[in-house]
């Protein structure tokens, strides 16, 4: 049951009829309007403004509308209309208004009920979507009225006009108990139409929203669109059909057609349109004829009420390709912009004249200069031949003091060699001390002991360099160990700590204690960490000494994962070149080869992790290592 239903029967439950009851309004006319659906709804918005406006004009005075919104096609069940009977009845009790109005058959009925239970003698005026109202059953009295039709058939025929090659129409309505019932009508009037001209129809009414907007998209190119309106869709789901006919001729391949003016502009590319404003108007009128007193002649059927124009969207022909030669004489066209020449063709004109003015001008010029030029032409080939010569030695000359400046300054070459040449100036010290030791009388035995020791140490020193080298260029198979992430950082810092100071940069390492072991080939999980500093290092080179700063951090925020972040002071990635940072052969460095980060990238991936890289603003540059962590078993 509706929750109308429901709200009518507690207020009823909970108030009794002299509650609700309001005397009569003092002075003027009053009329009550029912309208079948809510006031929200564009169409009956701009009806009811325009009812009351030509009240208001019509009577010379001020005219009490009351609106009713029925919600009759939002509606579900039997029930509904009887519980609507009995809170009307209580509410207008003792109100008795001028005149009853009631658009649409379905609210017609129930405002003839409500007249015959509360006023017999007032007048009734209707406005009917079915022109033979009255056909089966007997017609009541002091009721006027007009036919508001739907012109179908007159919008599909126009819709055929400007599109010859259609082979197909399909129609879209929605699903309440009134669309039904103008389903059936739209069908009768269409079916000569169908037969005559050998066209398929596409039914699409009665579906749920998000199955109409599917079949909108996809429908054959040979076919035309006529909409009615969707209130309700299969599920009973009310709806606004201005939003739904925004939604569908989004999502419609097809140019589709209307019969409500108030989705113009939307889309549609036009059709037999219904102003309601116009509706409204005429309404109004014929209700200022009948409180005046003015005996109307009720007919059977109705007389039509003059407000549907054939109306195109000059837009939606210019979208779907429509010729102007296609449009019938007599349509109206909306949104049709007069173009720059028509609106401003002396305008334009002046302004060609004087154009081709100044370039007749200027052209005279050039002829002039180019006089002038061709003396010229011969030496100043010449220089530019000179100046090309010039420039082709000096980048040659650049490009072999550049190859000279590689080859001097190796990476790491410089920093090694510093890192060598300490414990090896240190051995040569202790070892003449020794030898001087050895030669006193007596040897002094004490120091000779401690100058041995220095050799020792710094012998150690030296070669724990060279096997640091020898560990990161040898060649193997991988293997698969289990490593302590925090010692593979500290053994690449320690190789790269001379050549940091020997660049002027500040490394600051930030190692996460109790951290979980990874497993992998060692050598290759050294060369990323080498990588990483390299590209940090190389990162702020453009940086005065003292502003050169690498932050690395090991942590494990995430169970069963370490992360590795290598963070440098420098200017950062571009946004644009983020992306593609990790591409072969790509670098944002003028002589980079752009293989480390790529190598890197495929070595980690092989270990099951990830290697990613951001520019925070401000920032510098943020590579972000991720490696699963070993899974070890338990001792039983």
């Amino acid at each position: 049951m509706s929750w109308r239903i429901i709200l009518v029967f507690c207020f009823l439950s909970l108030s009794s009829p002299r509650a609700v009851a309001q005397p009569p309004r003092p002075g003027g006319k009053s009329v009550l309007l029912l309208i079948p659906e809510d006031t929200a709804l564009p169409a009956m918005a701009t009806l009811v403004a325009s009812l009351r406006s030509s009240l208001w004009e019509s009577q010379g005075g001020p005219v009490t509308l009351d609106v009713e919104s029925l919600d009759l096609g939002w509606a579900r069940g039997a029930t509904y209309p009887q519980a609507l009977h009995t809170w009307y009845l209580t509410k207008y009790r003792e109100r008795r208004p001028d005149a009853l109005i009631a658009f649409r058959s379905d609210a017609i009925q129930q405002a003839l009920q409500l007249r015959q239970a509360l006023w017999p003698d007032i007048p009734l005026v209707v406005l009917s979507e079915d022109e033979r109202l009255w056909e089966q059953q007997p017609r009541p009295e002091r009721v006027a009225g007009l036919w508001l039709r739907y012109d179908m058939r007159a919008t599909a025929e126009l819709a055929l006009r400007l599109l010859p090659r259609t082979r197909r129409l399909a129609l879209v309505n929605g699903a309440s108990p009134w669309e039904r019932a103008q389903q059936a009508l739209f069908l009768r009037e269409l079916r000569p139409l169908l037969e005559r001209r050998g066209l398929e129809l596409i039914d699409l009414s009665n579906l749920a929203l998000s199955e109409l907007l599917e079949r909108a998209g996809e429908l054959p190119e040979d076919t035309l669109v006529l909409t009615a309106s969707f209130m309700t869709d299969a599920s009973g789901r009310p709806l606004v059909g201005r939003e739904i006919a925004r939604m569908f001729l989004s999502a419609s391949n097809r140019p589709a057609f209307a019969l409500h003016e108030t989705v113009l502009g939307l889309g549609v590319v036009g059709g037999a349109l219904v102003s309601y404003e116009a509706v409204g108007r005429q309404l109004g009128l014929l209700t200022c004829r009948v409180l005046s007193g003015a005996r109307e002649e009720f007919l059977a059927p109705l007389k039509p009420a003059a407000v549907d124009t054939l109306t195109l969207d000059a837009r939606a022909l210019l979208r779907w390709d429509i010729p102007r030669e296609r449009v019938p004489d007599g349509v109206r066209l909306a949104f049709d912009e007069p173009t720059l020449w028509e609106r401003s063709r002396w305008w334009v004109l002046g302004a060609l004249t004087v154009i081709g003015l100044q370039a007749l001008v200027a052209g005279g010029l050039v002829v002039e200069r180019r006089r002038r030029m061709r003396a010229q032409a011969e030496l100043v080939e010449r220089q530019r031949l000179e100046k090309l010569a010039e420039l082709e030695a000096r980048r040659t000359l650049d490009q072999l003091a550049h190859m000279s400046r590689v080859a001097a300054l190796g990476e790491l070459a410089a920093s090694l060699a510093h890192e060598l040449n300490q414990p090896l100036a240190a051995i040569l010290s202790n070892a003449q001390a020794a030898r001087r030791l050895l030669s006193a009388t007596p040897a002094e035995l004490e120091e000779l002991s401690e100058a041995l020791g220095d050799i020792v140490s710094d012998g150690k020193r030296a070669g724990e360099v060279i096997h640091r080298m020898r560990v990161l260029i040898k060649r193997g198979e991988p293997r698969q160990e289990l490593h302590s992430l925090n010692d593979l950082v500290r053994e690449v810092a320690r190789l790269l700590v001379n050549d940091m100071r020997l660049r002027g940069a500040d490394l600051h390492l930030s190692l996460a204690p109790s951290l979980p072991m990874i497993q992998g080939d060692g050598i290759q999980l050294q060369q990323v960490v080498l990588n990483l500093l390299i590209n940090a290092l190389d990162a702020m080179a453009e940086l005065p000494a003292g502003q050169r700063h690498v932050r690395v951090d090991t942590v494990a925020s995430v169970p069963g994962q370490v992360e590795l972040r290598v963070q440098d002071s420098g200017g950062g990635i571009e946004p644009t070149r983020l992306a593609r940072v990790f591409e072969p052969f790509f670098s944002t460095k003028e002589h980079g080869l752009g293989m480390g980060l790529s190598i890197s990238r495929s070595i980690v991936e092989a270990h099951g992790g990830r290697l990613q890289a951001e520019s925070p603003p401000g920032q510098g540059a943020l590579l972000r290592c991720v490696l699963p962590a070993a899974h070890l078993e338990s001792s039983p």
